[in-house]
């Protein structure tokens, strides 16, 4: 694959991820097409097509996760700015560079998972420099990954989520957001990314398209959800523009963000203390699916998990959640 391109092109990736605000991304962007194309101009005055452009978008479709790998590393070039590292050329970034950015992010206590993120986009984009003879040694090759300690994930006790339907409940869409996490176990980036032609209220089924994996699955729609579906869709009306389920405020698709900052909002007005994230409504879904007698197998393709190992986490969370059940309703 040919990764030079004439600089102009780099505005046809830059521009859109400028319009979504990811500005850490829009920013590393920035930096790796001046940096790389300070060494390419040396050569033969073209510039090298950026790593999220072209290796990231090649190995990761999704387009989530290219922000994502694109934010960490602007978050690094960030740190290294900071620290009044010589960053300005990248084969000036050495091994102990990385090494104090990731004991940093521990100290800000990021999780394992979240370094171990970190570290795979830096390692990546730099094994990309090497490859294209920028660099000639990946510094980041040696280093050890964050070994991912093993935490229960939270799951809300019947009384908070109830708490949370009841302050939703004034927002039809977002009382249907909601209801979606708790009765189909949704993620949030396939709650986004579900259009209208997707929901059928006839056989009560939703259609998952292209969920984490890249696989798509049918998830029953149970009767409580899909009221609280079509009660929105009539406050919604017709959006010949977008055909995704959710709408926000300004007429155009909801995002992750923003879904993530209503479900917070709904936490805080409730009066959950307890850390809890958007995610957490997919915890309670699957952990009271096996209270109430679903198959573990049965679970594993709702979810779309790939192994089982994973499902079976929520066997034991169940567990955990009735002790808490019993305490909270003792006599």
């Amino acid at each position: 694959m040919d990764l030079r391109v004439r600089p102009q092109l780099l505005s046809s990736y830059i521009a859109p991820i400028e319009r979504r605000g990811c500005h850490r991304s829009m920013r590393f962007m920035r930096w790796l097409s001046q940096q790389l194309g300070d060494v390419a101009d040396k050569a033969n005055g073209q510039v090298i097509m950026p790593y999220a452009c072209g290796h990231v978008q090649g190995k990761v479709k999704r387009r989530c996760r290219v922000k994502a790998y694109t934010g960490d590393l602007g978050q690094f070039v960030e740190w290294l700015k900071t620290r009044r590292v010589d960053w300005d050329i990248p084969y000036r970034i050495a091994r102990i560079d990385i090494v104090e950015f990731i004991n940093h992010l521990a100290t800000r206590k990021a999780t394992a998972a979240t370094r171990q993120r970190k570290l795979a986009a830096i390692r990546g984009f730099l094994k990309f420099l090497k490859d294209n003879q920028i660099i000639f040694g990946n510094p980041a090759d040696t280093i050890e990954g964050a070994i991912r300690e093993e935490r229960d994930p939270a799951i809300l006790l019947k009384t908070e989520y109830k708490a949370l339907l009841q302050v939703a409940g004034g927002n039809p869409r977002d009382f249907a957001i909601v209801m979606l996490f708790l009765q189909s176990g949704l993620r949030v980036s396939e709650l986004v990314n579900l259009k209208i032609q997707d929901v059928d209220f006839t056989s009560r089924e939703i259609t998952v398209r292209q969920g984490k994996g890249r696989k798509d699955r049918v998830v029953p729609l149970v009767r409580q959800a899909g009221e609280a579906l079509k009660a929105y869709l009539k406050v919604r009306g017709a959006q010949p523009e977008y055909d995704e389920v959710f709408i926000a405020r300004n007429g155009t698709s909801m995002d992750q963000r923003t879904v993530r900052y209503r479900i917070h909002k709904y936490y805080k007005e409730a009066g959950i203390k307890k850390k809890a994230s958007v995610h957490t409504l997919r915890h309670t879904f699957s952990t009271h699916q096996i209270h109430n007698g679903l198959k573990i197998n049965q679970l594993k393709d709702v979810l779309g998990h790939r192994r089982m190992e994973t499902t079976y986490k929520y066997v034991h969370l169940d567990r955990t959640n009735l002790r808490a059940e019993m305490e909270n309703g003792a006599l």
